[in-house]
């Protein structure tokens, strides 16, 4: 327990409203507008009471305080405090420089894996003839450069060999390149024709050879087939590489030119991040998907990826240096987004900041922070400082009426009911095999605007500043398993209320609460039939509470002069 002391001392201080610099006075860092004369114990909280900043103090921390926004003058302030060496090892804070690293927008989408036409080669026949000597027998049979395909016996290739022959004996260049040039429209391949060249002698049957290694990909001939021109004889595919056809959102087709970096993962294949080239933007847009293609070129040496697979593809688009910390540094607060910068000799600023793009980890810092400002990313005390700000809170918040018992209007309830109103929409999405569109839970994250001025300070806020988390964090969901986390971050936030504040008001209604247990994850749904949204974990259903348990709290006024008026 001794050990814990610090660093909890150390988060109240971080987040403490300074009281009004007076000499000699005291005050308590959870509740400031206790002021006493003398050192003691707050009698609200019992904890001990800290000396209010001296005139001095304040002009020396100024400078500290006027890099943080105007804005933030209406929330809590927040002062530079200091840490002893102990406190910092013993709380295990790390820090991390501020700094300049490339940063893009990523780009998610889906493809099909296609067979390389620019690898696919076609042997046809151009005359009349005979297969003879098939040396390859099914599809899929593999085959080498060079290697002997079949024999095909034409009269009509017989006759241009002897013609060829008859032009090599005259030595006229003219008459032997004509010569040449007729075999080839006729089909005859140049190895064979050299072969006549040089044994000036006629192939009865004319040899046929692969021009690249690949997989016979269709083959329409057996031996004796009798061929005819124009008809394809068989289809020779190499895979040494393969086409991703992708489909992108036709807002995202303008940022994607052929230097853009594309990953692709094949989960099904157990590939994972295989760079992949862009080697042709489709020109025009799907009509009906009001989505464009583009074309990637992955190397498939191991012939692991196979046409018809699914893709998974990541487009890194707009990339440039940005100004950026890791996403863990950031602090939420009803406020907006705060770090914590070390300074000097142990001191520590909380600093309000204004964050951009998100990017691999990390976290685009647009305004509050300069390169190599030193941020603390983690720390007993920062691991979701917020949250355990909040339950700091919560424990000390037992003279705070219950939730049962709060006053509230209709229209108050009814604004909390949509909160719950989004729990049943993302759970019946996900149960019915549909994505939640982001834009339907959008109307209920402003809820809080107007319900917190009238509940701050009570159990309620924190039902309301956790459900406002969950939805916020949502609009950024593409996954049915980050819906999936957002549902339970929301119904978990809302718990308290349903079973503390109103649950007779929900039974009425029909409304149903479950639990999957093993994964301990929440949901909420209308109808007897159980629906669960996370595919897994044993249904238990929540029963309402007949009757909540709530008294009034018990006010105890302090003595006028503060904790040691008596003394």
């Amino acid at each position: 327990m001794r050990q814990f002391i610090p660093a909890f001392f150390l988060i109240l201080a971080l987040f403490a409203v300074p009281a009004m610099a007076q000499a000699e006075q005291y005050t308590c860092p959870m509740h400031p507008h206790y002021v006493a004369d003398r050192q003691g114990t707050c009698p609200i909280c019992g904890m001990d009471l800290v000396e209010l900043a001296s005139e001095q103090e304040s002009e020396d921390d100024g400078a500290a305080m006027e890099s943080m926004d105007n804005s933030d003058k209406g929330g809590m302030e927040r002062t530079t405090v200091t840490i002893d060496p102990e406190t910092i090892q013993n709380t295990g804070i790390r820090t991390e420089e501020a700094q300049m690293a490339s940063f893009g927008t990523l780009v998610r989408s889906y493809g099909d894996v296609t067979e390389n036409v620019r690898l696919q080669f076609d042997i046809s026949a151009r005359v009349e003839g005979w297969v003879e000597d098939l040396k390859v027998q099914a599809m899929g049979d593999e085959v080498k450069k060079g290697d002997l395909l079949f024999n095909l016996y034409s009269p009509a290739l017989i006759s241009a060999q002897q013609d060829l022959i008859s032009a090599i004996a005259t030595g006229y260049k003219g008459r032997i390149d004509s010569a040449a040039k007729r075999l080839v429209s006729l089909g005859m391949q140049k190895r064979a024709i050299e072969e006549v060249k040089s044994r000036r002698k006629a192939f009865q049957s004319v040899p046929y050879y692969a021009e690249s290694d690949g997989l016979v990909s269709t083959m329409n001939v057996r031996d004796g087939t009798y061929a005819k021109p124009g008809m394809n004889l068989m289809t020779l595919q190499n895979y040494d590489t393969v086409w991703v056809d992708v489909s992108v959102a036709e807002q995202d087709i303008p940022y994607i030119t052929k230097e853009t970096k594309a990953m692709v993962s094949l989960p099904a294949l157990g590939v994972k991040e295989k760079e992949a080239a862009i080697d042709y933007i489709y020109p025009t847009i799907d009509r009906a998907t009001r989505t464009g293609r583009i074309r990637l070129v992955l190397d498939n040496a191991d012939g692991k990826l196979k046409p018809g697979a699914y893709a998974d593809v990541e487009l890194e688009t707009g990339v440039d240096r940005r100004l950026s910390i890791p996403g863990d540094a950031i602090l939420k607060s009803k406020d907006g987004d705060f770090v914590v910068v070390a300074m000097d000799q142990g001191r520590f600023q909380p600093r309000k900041i204004l964050a951009g793009l998100k990017y691999k980890g990390r976290t685009e810092v647009l305004d509050g922070l300069a390169e190599k400002d030193k941020v603390v990313v983690s720390g007993q005390f920062l691991i979701d400082s917020e949250s355990a700000l909040r339950e700091s809170f919560r424990k000390m918040q037992r003279m705070q009426m219950p939730l049962a018992l709060l006053d509230m209007t209709d229209d108050q309830l009814a604004m909390i009911d949509h909160l719950i109103d989004a729990a049943i929409y993302i759970q019946k999405e996900l149960t019915t095999g549909r994505t939640p569109n982001p834009n339907m839970i959008m109307p209920a994250i402003t809820l809080g605007d107007h319900l917190m001025p009238v509940f701050r300070g009570t159990k309620l806020q924190f039902v309301l500043e956790d459900a406002e988390m969950a939805l916020k964090a949502a609009q950024d969901n593409v996954t049915d398993k980050e819906w999936q986390t957002s549902l339970n971050d929301l119904v978990t936030a809302l718990k308290p209320w349903l079973l503390e504040g109103k649950p007779q008001h929900y039974k009425s209604k029909g409304l149903q609460f479950y639990m999957a247990h093993g994964l301990d994850t929440y949901w909420l749904q209308l109808g007897d039939a159980v629906e669960n949204p996370y595919g897994e974990g044993h249904p238990m259903k929540i029963d309402w509470p007949d009757k909540v348990e709530a008294e009034a709290p018990e006010i105890t006024e302090m003595p006028a002069g503060g904790a040691h008026a008596n003394h």
